[in-house]
């Protein structure tokens, strides 16, 4: 399972252009000015991949941001493998998104376009969340809806 991970990270950072290592079990990458994490669960043989994207929740989160948060689970739960999920951390309040990557189905050469989808979600969600908090409601696109509706921001859009 070793050379797997090594194999996935390696094309990563060939794909992004920087040197990667996961010798310590994880690493930190900058894409634009949003950190992502990729580490290395070598006890249940995974790798996980995670971005802070926001400091908490707005103060009074619309029902169609609560509603797609929660849907993202659906999404993880049925379709496993990459689908992206959120955490919130009961302490700090801080929320993260996250894909896993079972090493056992982990493809090395799919692993960098897994990320860049993984990648273009969490961007997308703290833009969603950072407009939210400003009393916006934005597409994915950043267009404002037409119907006056806010979208959903396509939780399924990253299924690998």
């Amino acid at each position: 399972m070793e050379i797997i991970v090594q194999d996935a990270v390696s094309a990563l950072a060939a794909h992004v252009g920087i040197p990667l290592d996961l010798r310590g079990g994880s690493c930190e990458l900058l894409v634009g000015d949003q950190p992502f994490s990729i580490s290395h669960d070598a006890a249940l043989e995974r790798l996980v991949v995670s971005a802070l994207v926001a400091d908490d929740l707005p103060p009074a989160p619309s029902r169609q941001l609560v509603c797609d948060l929660l849907n993202l689970g659906f999404g993880m739960m049925l379709e496993g493998s990459g689908s992206p999920a959120v955490a919130r951390d009961p302490e700090t309040g801080f929320l993260a998104a996250f894909a896993i990557f079972p090493l056992a189905t982990l493809s090395p050469a799919e692993f960098p376009e897994a990320f860049d989808k993984f990648a273009a979600f969490a961007t997308a969600l703290a833009d969603r969340l950072d407009a939210e908090r400003a009393g916006m409601s934005v597409t994915p696109e950043g267009e404002p809806p037409a119907d006056g509706e806010p979208p959903a921001f396509a939780p399924g859009l990253i299924s690998v």
